[in-house]
């Protein structure tokens, strides 16, 4: 007895019925497997939206015969394993006896991740051509956001609460605490926050009250909380009855960035891993004389040039900051002379190895661009103008630490009235040159922009840079 008994009748038939017989059969075989979906495609079509999307509550702000139809708000929590936008929802319209009277439909244009509940506001549907009375409401449809899709600050932070510094609606909005929470591994700064005062002012029928906007100029780690204090938002609207708070968008920052600002919100210093190399000894910003209103007396006879450039010794620690009797004078510990030079100690020039306890735990591995970090500025000479003309630096000593060589180097050019330590104006500039990677070099004749006064004091600072052939 054959287990295939068809195997038989297959050998009597002619070779060339046999043939076709069996190729038929392998192509078969061959469409069935190209036919056959991945499990992962099966998956999506089985998950419909209009499934998955559940409708968990929705109410009214406005609506009638006439009348714009506006969903104060509606929650929404997606069961499915995938993320979707552009959520389509439909509104069937029915009398208090259950007579349909049409249906609406609006679309809420933002992002439903997957295993969340989200509480969308203000969703308009049009005109209503009925009065409202009994709804229904249900998701319709919506796009499938394919996996690798770049996800966006607003969907990645969730706003965990916030307290109020007290007042009543109609006067200034102060944030005493607003807690954020990072659900991704990215880092975020300049967190902007929108503040929706919900309420319907009067007889303006549809009018939600008022939104408004602020920026947490901060950090905010990956996979972090952080409360952040004393936020100002703006005026609070005297017709709001309630109030939410969302993200709207926030800059993304690399690991060095954010251990960077990170150590110097702390007064440390932040190293690169591998070398141990200080990434940040000073930002040259500081202006001589910021800490007083007087010019010392062992500093009556520098120009300001030298003075600018005592400053930064005194930043990177090179010289005391108020020289004792009998210590080195000021232009000795400036120019090297009469003393020993204050670079020659074993490593390259602008590098520092780090011995202080606990700045291990501002390391970080990555070399990325951050101008405004990687180039310090070391000195500096002012070379003059009159009211009404360009300005010019002389000379300028630019020192980049980083191993990433940079051009077309934009500073910021700051004007101080120095006996009343005021700002008078400020300019920008650009370096159309290139500083190698871990170099220092000395730029000339650089137009510091338009004179509005003689200033007596100026600061300049590293506010961006390309890397060079980009």
């Amino acid at each position: 007895m054959h287990l295939f008994p068809g195997r038989d009748i297959i050998k009597a038939l002619n070779p060339d019925v046999r043939f076709c017989i069996m190729t038929s059969i392998l192509l078969a075989i061959l469409l069935s497997g190209i036919a056959t979906p991945a499990s992962d495609a099966v998956d999506r079509v089985l998950e419909a939206p209009k499934r998955v999307l559940l409708v968990k509550d929705y109410k009214w702000a406005s609506g009638g015969m006439g009348r714009p139809a506006i969903m104060k708000e509606i929650t929404l929590q997606n069961v499915g394993k995938y993320d979707y936008e552009n959520i389509s929802i439909e509104v069937d319209l029915y009398t208090k006896n259950d007579i349909p009277l049409g249906s609406l439909r609006g679309t809420i244009h933002d992002i439903l991740p997957h295993g969340s509940e989200k509480t969308f506001y203000n969703l308009k549907f049009g005109i209503m051509s009925a009065e409202l009375q009994n709804t229904i409401a249900r998701v319709a449809g919506a796009d499938l956001i394919e996996k690798g899709t770049p996800a966006q600050a607003k969907d990645l932070i969730q706003v965990k609460g916030w307290e109020w510094t007290g007042g009543q609606y109609g006067t200034e909005g102060v944030l005493k605490s607003i807690t954020l929470v990072n659900r991704s591994s990215d880092n975020w700064k300049d967190i902007k926050i929108r503040v929706d005062f919900l309420g319907i002012p009067g007889a303006k029928v549809g009018v939600r009250g008022f939104t408004s906007r602020a920026v947490i100029h901060d950090l905010l780690p990956a996979n972090a909380e952080r409360t952040y204090t004393n936020i100002n938002v703006g005026f609070r609207h005297p017709d709001a009855r309630s109030v939410d708070i969302s993200v709207m968008s926030a800059k993304p920052i690399s690991e060095k960035e954010l251990k960077v600002k990170m150590a110097k919100k702390e007064g440390k210093k932040a190293v690169k891993k591998k070398k141990k190399k200080s990434t940040a000894p000073g930002d040259g910003t500081a202006a001589p004389g910021e800490e007083g209103g007087t010019i010392p007396e062992s500093e009556q006879d520098l120009s300001l040039s030298e003075r600018y450039k005592q400053k930064l010794a005194q930043e990177r620690g090179e010289i005391p900051a108020t020289p004792e009797p009998g210590t080195e004078s000021v232009k000795d510990a400036m120019t090297g002379e009469g003393g020993e030079d204050t670079t020659a100690s074993g490593t390259e020039e602008g590098e520092e190895v780090v011995e202080e306890e606990g700045e291990e735990e501002y390391e970080y591995e990555e070399e990325v661009p951050l101008p405004s970090e990687d180039i310090v500025v070391e000195d500096l000479k002012w070379g003059g103008g009159v009211t009404g003309t360009i300005g010019k630096i002389s000379e300028i000593t630019l020192n980049n630490l980083s191993d990433i060589t940079y051009a077309k180097i934009e500073l910021r050019v700051e004007f101080f009235s120095f006996k009343e330590e005021t700002p008078m104006f400020s300019n920008k500039t650009t370096i159309y040159d290139v500083l190698p990677a871990k170099g220092r070099k000395t730029f000339k004749n650089i137009d510091a922009g338009y004179l509005n006064a003689i200033p007596q004091e100026i600061r300049v600072e590293v506010i961006n840079a390309v890397p060079f052939g980009q």
